[in-house]
């Protein structure tokens, strides 16, 4: 019996080279050969050796022959993707990397669907929200790099050319992540490879990897998609491969961050994803943080012990017709920072300083907690608190309630007044529960919020009842 699956094994390796041929290349940062550095083809995975070199078999399918950027180095980023991968039409690849600072801190800066669908989306996108990424990159210290969150554009593929025009004004390398609506609509393969070539011509890879101090980023696509727009959200077979063979490579002390397009538990917070255990498996021993869009809301979840997911809100707001987003969040991103050893993060809105973490409602203007006084706190989660003080006189925590944002109502309604139609069911104003609300005595002149995050920052508002 053993004979018999060995020769099994045997024929099984026979068939499986067949359809492969070798390469080599090297991967060198001027005159220094960088040893190490982790090769793959997609599928199959192999490592420099001491004079930067390697060696390897790839697929005869396989649309590119990629690296892991290894902490201290990036891949050139001018044409707007970092070019960490060459197209597998030849036989001998070198990669040349430039030397980054030389830091133990570092900063993400994670941007949820960017989303243009129109020429006059883009330039509105390419002025304040790409002025904003910039200044706060160049306020940061160490490392920084970006990510999108898939959704570069909403079905109009050449839009993601012109996003690698202007993603470099950052001032940064910007990393691009593929979601449902940067998937070709009028493919006709059903394996989902046809609806995906365009985006892999424009932008490169949709699953590859990158090193942060000691850390590992995994952009990986979690989009099983089908033509004519049907797609499930999940992890096909071959992404999982991909993610099994990296994570041998993987120091078992590395912290993780997955970015994709759908968060875990799917759109609007449902159903978890397809292969969403496996994943979680394959990652088990690491300290894990998923960084999502697609919902265009914001949210924080925890999987269980050191995995987490950040599920953040669109910078186009409500797809560029509305500031807030359908659950109250401002269109915005999220900053990651790694300093001695330690993850904090914060949401930015667009056109706002660091401080600005929650609006505050007087009685009269919430739609379901209306005789109260109502806060948006849009990155909370249960490591916040959330307290009032009434006439100067300390009232204890807020508690958590489900509300609409008045202030998207607003801003939706008259969007589509001026359109002449009614709003689009998806656009609509969308309960969300990361709100806090207390009804003040009839006699209260003031009330004062006090709003501390989980990292012990402390932000104050008061509000006049009279």
């Amino acid at each position: 019996m053993k004979k018999i699956l060995l020769t099994i094994i045997a024929l099984g390796a026979v068939y499986m080279t067949s359809d492969a041929r070798t390469v080599n290349g090297s991967v060198v940062c001027g005159k220094e050969k960088l040893s190490g550095v982790i090769v793959t083809d997609g599928t199959n995975f192999t490592q420099t050796a001491r004079n930067g070199k390697f060696t390897f078999d790839i697929e005869d399918d396989a649309a590119f022959v990629y690296i892991v950027t290894p902490s201290g180095y990036v891949a050139d980023w001018s044409s707007g993707v970092p070019a960490f991968y060459q197209k597998a039409d030849k036989d001998e690849y070198v990669f040349e990397l430039q030397k980054t600072e030389q830091s133990g801190t570092y900063n993400i800066l994670a941007v949820g669907d960017p989303q243009p669908r129109e020429e006059e989306h883009f330039e509105e996108l390419a002025g304040v929200p790409l002025e904003d990424l910039a200044s706060t990159a160049s306020s940061l210290e160490g490392v920084t790099v970006g990510i999108a969150l898939g959704d570069i554009c909403y079905d109009r593929l050449h839009l993601q050319v012109r996003w690698k025009e202007e993603i470099p004004r950052t001032g940064i390398p910007f990393y691009p992540a593929v979601g449902n609506h940067d998937h070709d609509w009028n493919g006709n393969d059903p394996a989902d490879e046809d609806c995906i070539n365009p985006y892999r011509t424009n932008m490169g890879p949709e699953n590859y990897a990158f090193c942060l101090g000691d850390d590992y980023v995994l952009v990986v696509d979690d989009i099983i998609y089908r033509p004519k727009g049907r797609y499930k959200e999940g992890y096909s077979e071959y992404v999982l491969n991909w993610v099994e063979g990296l994570m041998e490579y993987i120091p078992e002390t590395a912290d993780i961050y997955v970015a994709q397009h759908s968060p875990l538990n799917g759109r609007h917070y449902g159903k978890m994803i397809v292969n969403h255990d496996v994943m979680l498996d394959l990652l088990k021993g690491h300290k894990v943080s998923f960084l999502s869009g697609h919902n265009h809301t914001n949210g924080n979840f925890e999987y269980a012990e050191n995995v987490r997911e950040h599920n953040i809100a669109a910078i186009c707001g409500t797809w560029w017709d509305a500031y807030h987003c359908t659950d109250g969040t401002p269109r915005g991103y999220k900053v990651f920072t790694k300093k001695d050893g330690h993850l904090s993060w914060y949401y930015k809105s667009i056109g706002h300083d660091r401080s600005f973490q929650f609006e505050v409602f007087k009685p009269g203007e919430c739609r379901k907690n209306n005789e109260s006084v109502v806060v948006n706190v849009w990155d909370y989660d249960p490591c916040w608190r959330i307290e009032w003080y009434e006439d100067g006189k300390y009232k204890g925590v807020m508690p958590q309630v489900e509300e609409y944002s008045p202030l998207h109502t607003a801003e939706i309604e008259a969007r589509y007044k001026t359109l002449g139609r009614e709003v689009s069911q998806y656009k609509r104003t969308r309960l969300a529960r990361h709100y806090f609300a207390q009804k003040p005595s009839p006699d209260a002149e003031t009330v004062r919020v006090k709003v501390t995050d989980r990292f012990g920052n402390v932000w104050e508002q008061t509000i006049s009842l009279k």
